[in-house]
């Protein structure tokens, strides 16, 4: 016989088979639950056989009606059975039925089935084990919870009521119900007022009345999940003692303190955060009746009796809390308390709990923050003492976080209320260096993001020590009495100071510099600036060395590059405000040990820096655009900028190169002058003179307009010349005739009279500028002052020093030729070296900037008419000639353009020069004539053609021969010749007809063709001459050639496409010819070549589409991929993007745009491209602007 037969036996006689599934009978299990005669131990074990096997629980689940008597019979056994493990399977039983069967029906059914159960006519029968079961009903559906609260609210009532059974077991039960309740949001949304209020009422009765540990956990348990709803929390603290109502109970306060002072750790962890739980809620509004409940006395016997690390974090966090109302420090709840919480911290960290020592030093730093300055909590030195050597340790400890909890704790405790008196400087700087040390280690071996937050709270920690400090050297008071016996060395005031100087030094300056390289911080900023702000009141002894050491580091950079990146648009006001101060101090520090400023001087510097500083939040590379052209009110700003930049550049910090200081500073000096006649201020003029002589080596050099307003300057601040100008403004001086004539004197004079130290610097400058030695001469014939000695003394050491010294005659060779090439012009004599200053006006033309003064117009008016009186048979004077306005055309700026074109188109003598030169045939000698015409006519045409400037000759020229030269004669004509050529093609090409130039056509024939007349001048046969001979230049070696032959070719296609655009298609894109070209070009040299790379490019364009190039756009894909552009020059880099960009134009097809978006992202930032430059290039006497032969941009 099986198990099975014995457990089934005596049932029913005769087993169905659509009863038995896996050896048990259904049928006899659902008439064994219901016979009073079976045995527990049999029940269990048919439920237990039930629950094994999956087959018979689904034929039980089959039938809703056999589903429902099972479920109905096992509610039955579970209200009516005694044994435990009977009950047990029977709670296992159901609730496995319910995770079988997710049926809200079925639930439901459960839950009426126990509240009918419950409210019987005997009378209330909540049992454990059904309350149990309830409680594991919600575990296994938590969604039930919010049925219990709506529809079945009536069970939940229930519920409720067995708290008042005196089954203890019960109650427990009941909160554990409850629990799950107040743990789902949803469900607490659905309680109505009424039971809500309900609960709280039985709560605080049961808590009042409970006997049990079990019980009194549970509860406490409920109440502090219902603290985490405000409303409930505040149902909870408005019931008061409630002794008289039919359930009698104690207020919440009441019964948290009683359960604190109970010997049982468990209960009293859990109080407290219950407390906890009240005032996280509103801590000003629930803290009163705590506190009135002497809970902070209470809480602070808990911590000094010793206990567990999370009743002691339980407590230091209830205490967090109570410390936010001013009554807990109005009680004296700090004061009394202090000694205990510091030696609880001391004996926690000692130990290993991290959470426990944050814990307490953030209630330490609490206390610290919100003690009423009135009332000092350390009157004695021992005590405070005592706080320094519990931060100093958790500063030290290896715990990061613990560690910035007490760095924050010593930044309240360097407040000046905090400190005993006297001072304790010792203690004082033992807690700067463990902060020091702790700044260190973090800074030297952690992530940027944790270096910066602790570089942050050392910082402020060390701000406040300094405030401490500066509080103590205004008031003595905090010092007086402080004394140190014989033996023992005692830290000072001063000592103290001077080590603080020294961390910021070695400590907080690399620190803080290193952090702002990656990330600006306008808090970490503050706080240093703040803190370097004060070293000048704490160490004025030693600020001379350290106010040079940070100007010569950048910190008036950094700190005006700051201001601009933070504080404009009114951003960061008290940063700014700090900026301003550490600046103004920094700067008048410097002023003061300077002999370059008097004490007046100094006074106005100061008055600048105040009036300027907070509006200057712009940054260093911003500053040479607001020195010229803006409105007389700011001039102060103006004057504030000149001084910054005089400072860091005197201590060897260069903000912005040479070249943009001498430029900007040359256009302020010009437009104070013009606008005003007010004399610049002398400690202004002073820096101007120094910044340019300074920087002059690297900008222009001054013309009669700035030497005249420099001059008015002087002139009008005699006083300047009273102090000794530094060797550089000097040099300056002397450099201009102007100025030494009128200043030398006065200013060797001024140097001269300090004495016979200077003489090594003087004789440098006499060596240099042989105008100095005139007026050394000068000052030395003016006997009888200190300033005549010395001269004579620095004139005897150059006369020992000139035989093995050459005396160098600076001059500025680009004004001496323009001066001397006027003279000639104006006097119109040709002299032997005319030639030779044409081509070096040539190359200085070629050099200047793009801005053409009146001098410059002057010149090119009288070339243009030393040309016109040239005959062409003077070869050699005349390249000079058309080479000279070659480059005067090629630099000239656009807004001048049509001025100059007008004056050349004008020179009718000029254009006959041009046509006799273009009609002869180039021989090797007059080559480069040819060059030179063509380059000039060629500009000339494209002048004309874009001012549609009035013309007084047409010249005729013979296109098609230049074409038979390109085709036929490339052997024999120089390189040069045929990329002037080129150009020229190509420029009759761009203009299409010109009113300047007469192109012959006569090797057309006459009548025209349809096809010669669409391409005229050309015809179709010189187009695809052009084409031919295009094709073959591209295929030489020089790159000059090349780039001129790919220029002509762009414009040829852009011709037949405006002429007949059907042409552009079987005359260049789809001829055999061409590919055969683009392959020879990618094939030689590497795929890469620009000339192949930019060819691609215009197929490409032209085709309209990539597929008819795919093979050869994959090839370049390819050979990019495989060299990766990294090496690449710019120009190849240039080139690649503009024909991958064109492609991706043309919709090519997926894979191939992937290749080529990855390559171009590949690309980025593209360096920048020279391309449209107007540098020119020098071959033999002829200057080629390179932007007319080389392809850009816009051309392809």
């Amino acid at each position: 016989m099986s198990s099975s037969d014995a457990i089934c036996e005596k049932i029913h006689d005769a087993h169905g088979p659509r009863w038995e599934r896996g050896g048990i009978c259904v049928a006899c299990v659902l008439e064994m639950m219901d016979r009073s005669d079976v045995s527990a131990v049999r029940k269990r074990a048919a439920l237990v056989s039930v629950m094994r096997v999956a087959a018979v629980r689904e034929l039980l689940y089959r039938e809703e009606e056999g589903r429902i008597n099972f479920i109905s019979s096992l509610l039955r056994t579970l209200f009516s059975a005694v044994d435990s493990s009977l009950l047990d399977q029977t709670v296992q039983v159901l609730l496995q039925v319910t995770l079988d069967v997710p049926n809200q029906a079925l639930l439901l059914f459960i839950l009426d089935q126990i509240h009918s159960r419950w409210t019987d006519v005997g009378g209330l029968k909540a049992s454990l084990s059904s309350v149990m079961f309830l409680g594991k009903l919600l575990d296994a559906h938590p969604a039930l919870s919010q049925t219990l609260t709506s529809s079945r609210s009536r069970v939940l009532e229930c519920v409720c009521a067995a708290l008042l059974l005196s089954d203890e077991d019960v109650k427990a039960g009941v909160c554990y119900v409850l629990l799950r309740i107040w743990s789902s949001a949803s469900a607490v949304q659905m309680l109505t007022d009424t039971l809500r209020q309900r609960m709280c009422v039985l709560l605080l009765h049961t808590l009042s009345n409970t006997h049990t540990t079990a019980l009194t956990v549970n509860c406490l348990g409920v109440v502090k999940q219902m603290c985490q709803y405000s409303e409930v929390v505040c149902v909870l603290m408005n019931l008061k003692d409630g002794a008289e109502d039919p359930l009698p109970y104690q207020p919440l306060p009441l019964i948290l303190k009683k359960l604190l002072l109970s010997a049982q750790d468990s209960l009293q962890v859990v109080s407290v955060r219950c407390v906890c739980a009240v005032l996280i809620h509103a801590p000003l509004r629930f803290t009163a009746a705590f506190i009135q409940a002497d809970l902070p006395e209470f809480l602070l016997e808990v911590m000094s009796s010793g206990c567990t690390d999370v009743l002691l974090w339980s407590v230091f966090s209830c205490l967090l809390l109570l410390s936010e109302d001013p009554l807990f420090f109005s009680q004296c709840h700090a004061v009394y308390g202090m000694e205990p919480l510091v030696r609880c911290l001391k004996e926690t960290l000692g130990k290993s709990n991290t959470e426990v020592q944050k814990q307490g030093l953030e209630l330490l730093s609490a206390i610290l923050d919100r003690q009423p300055a009135a009332v000092r909590l350390f009157p004695t030195a021992s005590e405070f003492t005592g706080v320094c050597d519990v931060i100093v340790e958790g500063v030290a400890a290896s715990c990061l976080q613990v560690s910035m909890c007490a760095v924050r704790a010593a930044n309240v405790l360097l407040r000046p209320n905090h400190q005993s008196i006297p001072v304790q400087f010792s203690d004082v700087r033992r807690v700067v260096e463990v902060v020091m040390s702790k700044c260190r280690e973090i800074s030297s071996g952690s992530e940027s993001v944790s270096a910066a937050g602790v570089l942050l709270q050392t910082l402020t920690c060390f701000d406040a020590a300094c405030r401490l400090l500066e509080v103590c050297v205004c008031e003595s008071a905090l010092t007086d009495g402080v004394c140190s016996a014989p033996a023992q060395q005692q830290e000072t005031l001063e000592s103290v100071c001077v080590f603080l100087l020294h961390c910021c030094d070695t400590t907080y300056i690399p620190a803080v510099t290193g952090v702002c390289e990656r990330v600006s911080s306008p808090q970490t900023l503050q706080l240093f600036l703040s803190v370097l702000s004060r070293q000048f009141a704490l160490c004025p002894a030693h600020m001379t060395s350290f106010s040079k050491k940070l100007a010569a580091s950048g910190f008036i950079r950094l700190t005006v590059d700051s201001k601009a990146q933070l504080c404009s648009g009114n951003r960061n006001a008290s940063l700014n405000q700090i900026c301003c101060d550490f600046l103004q101090k920094l700067c008048m520090c410097l002023i003061s040990h300077t002999d370059t400023w008097n004490h007046e001087d100094t006074q106005d510097v100061q008055r600048v820096l105040q009036e300027s500083l907070p509006s200057l939040c712009c940054s260093v590379s911003d500053w040479p655009s607001l020195l010229p052209d803006i409105p007389q009110s700011l001039r102060s700003t103006q004057f504030c900028i000149i001084h910054l930049l005089h400072l860091s550049l005197l201590h060897g910090d260069r903000f912005l190169c040479d070249s943009a200081v001498f430029s900007c500073v040359l256009r302020f000096i010009v437009c104070v002058q013009d606008q005003c006649d007010d004399a610049l201020p002398p400690c202004v003029l002073s820096s101007v003179l120094y910044l340019l002589s300074v920087n002059q080596h690297s900008g222009p050099r001054l013309d009669m307009v700035p030497v005249s307003v420099v001059s008015k300057a002087l002139s009008s601040c005699p006083a300047l010349f009273s102090r000794a100008l530094p060797l550089c403004v000097l040099s300056l001086i002397f450099q201009y005739p102007e100025l030494s004539e009128r200043f030398g004197a006065p200013a060797l004079t001024g140097r001269l009279s300090r004495g016979p130290e200077e003489e090594q610097e003087l004789l440098e400058l006499l060596h240099t500028h042989p105008a100095a030695l005139l007026n050394m001469l000068g000052v030395a014939c003016d006997a009888g002052t200190a300033a005549s000695q010395s001269a004579v003394g620095v004139l005897r050491s150059f006369l020992c020093s000139v035989d093995g010294v050459s005396i160098s005659r600076t001059t500025d060779l680009s004004d001496h030729i323009r001066s001397a090439l006027m003279n000639v012009l104006q006097r119109n004599t040709h002299t032997d070296g005319l030639s030779v200053l044409l081509d070096v006006l040539s190359v200085i033309q070629s050099h200047s900037s793009s801005q053409m003064n009146h001098t410059d117009f002057k010149l090119l008016y009288h070339v243009s008419n030393l040309v016109g009186k040239m005959d062409s048979s003077d070869s050699e004077l005349l390249l000079s000639g058309f080479n000279c306005l070659y480059c005067f055309l090629c630099v000239c700026p656009s807004h001048a353009t049509d001025r100059v074109a007008s004056l050349l188109l004008g020179n009718v003598r000029l254009l006959e020069l041009l046509e006799e030169v273009l009609s002869s045939s180039p021989s090797s000698s007059s080559s480069s004539l040819h060059c030179s015409s063509l380059l000039l006519l060629s500009s000339l045409v494209l002048l004309q053609n874009k001012h549609d400037a009035q013309v007084q000759k047409s010249i005729s020229v013979d296109l098609h021969q230049i074409l038979r030269r390109l085709a036929f004669s490339k052997r024999e004509t120089d390189a040069l010749l045929l990329v002037c050529s080129v150009r020229f093609v190509q420029v009759c090409l761009d203009v299409d007809e010109s009113g300047l130039v007469c192109v012959c056509d006569a090797a057309l024939e006459r009548p025209l063709q349809t096809a010669d007349g669409a391409l005229h001048p050309l015809g179709h046969s010189g187009s695809t001459s052009l084409m031919t001979a295009l094709s073959a230049l591209m295929l030489q070696k020089q790159d000059l050639l090349v780039s001129a032959a790919l220029n002509c070719l762009t414009s040829l296609m852009e011709f037949l496409c405006r002429r007949t655009p059907e042409s552009v298609q079987h005359t260049v894109v789809h001829q055999p010819w061409t590919r055969f070209l683009l392959f020879t070009l990618l094939s030689c040299d590497g795929s890469l070549r620009p000339a192949a790379l930019q060819l691609l490019t215009l197929l490409v364009r032209f085709s309209g589409s990539v597929s008819h190039w795919k093979s050869e756009v994959e090839s370049v894909c390819e050979e990019a991929e495989r060299r990766g552009v990294t090496d690449l020059t710019d120009h190849s880099k240039h080139t690649l993007s503009m024909m991958l960009t064109q492609c991706c134009a043309v919709s090519p097809p997926d894979d191939l745009r992937m290749r080529m978006d990855t390559l171009l992202e590949s690309l980025q930032p593209l360096p920048p491209s020279d391309a449209s430059n107007r540098h020119m290039l020098r071959v033999g006497r002829v200057s080629v602007c390179l932007s007319d032969v080389t392809p850009g941009a816009q051309d392809l």
